[in-house]
């Protein structure tokens, strides 16, 4: 459970002093001395922490602590760094500084960023920002005082967020970080954070937001030490945005504004590699047949090659391998994306790997090309997957985080109400915190074990439904993309080829609709009343009563996307099925339960038949998994029926 803690000024005595001017602060200063080596800089952090432990335990003890650590972390000795910084966090706790226990989990969070361990990064750096959010709440001075620590935390958090395409609350986060950065008024990170900002704005498609955000970088930034660095890191992001546009003669322009900072580039050489690149891949896309593309492509790669920059060369040569897929050139091409391919996972850069796996999809022979495309889809599914888990984990920390807060701010509260009541009230409130806690001990047991259970219900509701979306992607998608290809070894200028690529885009479009992310907020009776129109707009006539009469903004969003897939699920039956041209389904309420009814004309099921029906089954068990029920009635030749009963 998070404690928080009050910060009241403690004052050095005398050993401190003596402590303070005869050694530490020194031995500090002789591990930054640039002369020195790894080795000496190590030894005098030692006898500085030997000295440290010889303190009185108060706040003066726990800055030196943090100073010995960020020393040892500025030698790149993260292990020592580590272990000053736990010391750190066990002193804070035990005299009850809620500044040093922020710090210390901040500090943790950067350890665990460094070993891209983002879960983990992401849980200390979330801590940490409980702990500042808390002391907001305290005199305003403090406020400021902190802001620039509060806003670093933001910020971190923000980049996390970002990595894993959760951009709106990147978004939040980082308008946060710059609001504390100017409430302290230290500005050095506001040109981070706006060019945060213009990343985050191209990645949700608001382009002109995105160069304003940039240019905003270059405004604070400028008359600062990173005034220059931030004209070139921006030149080069607008001209990346005017790319995304195919705006490619203003991406030109700007990729040349960022390499017009030669001077300073000169010391950068994996930065002016990254610039000459970028030039080059917007003039190839201006005009393929351009000549200067390819030596802008050779000259990056070359000093590429020479510094061993691995990232830098898996671009290069995927921009080199579409160069030679253009000019014909099959062999080389493909022999670039191999290379692009291997710099990747040597680097674990998934994206540019997958644009590997598909430029040597189409480069190579049908059979090997079939290949590549299927570790392509395989290692796209892979990737959402792991940007779903982490989104998810990354709520989950917050949510918890929330609820120990509120829980430790309610405890507080009540032992205040308490120490003012007399001895007598004090006994009897005891008493009767301790009979609720023992109530609530075991009503918790009962409530994980039932959700035990439900988490194994929506586990196998869960697994069925992958089954069968990857199922249908070998079935059907991938046996269309084999015999396309295979007749096209066998014959190019085959006119069905078209016909039939068109039918396969046309089943991976509908596999896609059926499993994408819908709206469960302010529009989802519209989300709603959309998918089922589309499964009828064909073939069958859609009667929908009620839907309209229920009060979906007090339904828990759990229940909506279940109530979501289990009506996708039952059209999706029909559609499939049993060929009816009119469907019925009525929302009521119903006491505490919502009541939806199903209906159609179509030919029917057997009812002994219905429970081997995957897609019925999955429906029972997602519906189970929110404590409801689902009954199915149906004969053959009488149409289907299903009611289904949830509590709201």
């Amino acid at each position: 459970m998070i404690t928080f803690f009050t910060n009241c000024t403690n004052h050095s005595g005398s050993i401190e002093k003596e402590l303070s001017d005869s050694k530490i602060e020194s031995l500090i200063l002789l591990a930054s001395d640039k002369t020195k080596s790894k080795k000496e800089k190590r030894k005098y952090l030692q006898k500085a922490y030997d000295l440290f432990l010889l303190l009185p335990d108060n706040k003066y003890k726990r800055k030196k602590i943090s100073e010995i650590s960020a020393s040892y972390s500025n030698i790149k000795d993260y292990k020592q760094s580590e272990f000053a910084n736990q010391k750190m966090l066990e002193l804070s706790i035990k005299i009850k500084d809620s500044f040093g226990i922020a710090r210390s989990y901040n500090n943790f969070g950067i350890y665990q960023r460094i070993r891209k361990k983002i879960d983990s990064a992401y849980f200390y750096f979330n801590k940490a920002e409980k702990f500042y959010t808390y002391l907001d709440k305290g005199d305003s001075y403090y406020n400021s005082f902190y802001a620039f620590d509060h806003g670093s935390v933001l910020i971190d958090l923000a980049k996390l967020s970002r990595k894993v395409k959760d951009y709106s609350y990147s978004e939040d986060l980082t308008i946060r970080a710059i609001q504390k950065f100017e409430l302290s008024g230290n500005k050095t990170y506001l040109p981070l954070s706006f060019s945060n900002l213009g990343t985050i704005a191209k990645q949700l498609e608001q382009y002109e937001d995105g160069i304003k955000y940039h240019k905003k970088a270059m405004e604070y930034a400028k008359n600062t030490p990173k005034d220059t660095l931030y004209r070139a890191i921006s030149f080069n992001n607008i001209g990346t945005v005017y790319k995304s546009l195919k705006d490619y003669n203003k991406a030109i322009v700007y990729y040349k504004k960022a390499l017009s900072h030669k001077k300073f580039l000169e010391s950068r050489p994996k930065r002016y590699a990254r610039y000459l690149d970028n030039l080059g891949y917007a003039k190839f896309l201006a005009n393929k047949d351009n000549d200067s593309a390819f030596f802008l492509f050779n000259k990056a790669y070359q000093i590429r090659d020479s510094i061993n920059d691995i990232v830098g060369l898996s671009t290069n040569s995927l921009h080199l391998a579409e160069y030679y897929q253009f000019k014909g050139n099959l062999q080389l091409s493909k022999g670039f994306a191999k290379k692009a391919k291997n710099a990747a996972r040597s680097t674990s850069d998934n994206t540019e790997l997958l644009q590997a796996y598909d430029l040597l999809a189409q480069v190579s022979p049908p059979e090997e090309g079939r290949q590549y495309a299927m570790k392509y889809i395989k290692l796209s599914d892979s990737l959402t997957k792991r940007d779903n888990l982490f989104r998810d984990k990354f709520a989950r920390i917050r949510f918890e985080s929330d609820n120990l807060q509120k829980e430790n701010e309610q405890k507080n509260k009540e032992i205040e109400e308490v120490q003012n009541q007399n001895t007598i009230y004090l006994l009897g409130m005891l008493l009767l915190v301790t009979f609720i806690a023992f109530i609530i001990y075991f009503s918790r047991q009962r409530t994980r074990y039932l959700a035990q259970q439900n988490k194994i219900v929506e586990f196998q509701a869960a697994y069925e439904t992958e089954t069968r979306i990857s199922k249908r992607l070998h079935d059907e998608l991938g046996n269309d993309i084999f015999q396309v290809m295979m007749q096209y070894q066998n014959d190019p200028h085959d006119p069905q080829i078209t016909k039939k690529l068109n039918t396969a885009y046309n089943k991976a479009r509908d596999i896609s609709r059926e499993n994408s992310e819908f709206e469960v907020d302010e529009t989802y009776t519209e989300e709603l009343t959309d998918m089922l129109t589309n499964y009828t707009e064909n073939h069958s006539k859609l009667i929908l009563r009620g839907i309209d009469k229920i009060s979906w903004d007090t339904v828990d969003k759990n229940l909506k996307i279940t109530i979501y897939r289990v009506l996708q699920e039952l059209m999706t039956n029909m559609q499939k099925h049993s060929q009816a041209d009119l469907v019925a389904i009525v929302f009521k309420n119903e006491k505490n339960k919502l009541l939806i009814k199903y209906s159609d004309n179509g030919i029917g099921i057997e009812r002994e038949d219905i429970k081997s029906k995957n897609g019925l089954r999955n429906t029972e068990k997602r519906v189970q998994a929110i404590q409801g029920n689902i009954t199915f009635d149906s004969a053959k030749d009488k149409g289907f029926k299903a009611e289904i009963k949830i509590p709201v």
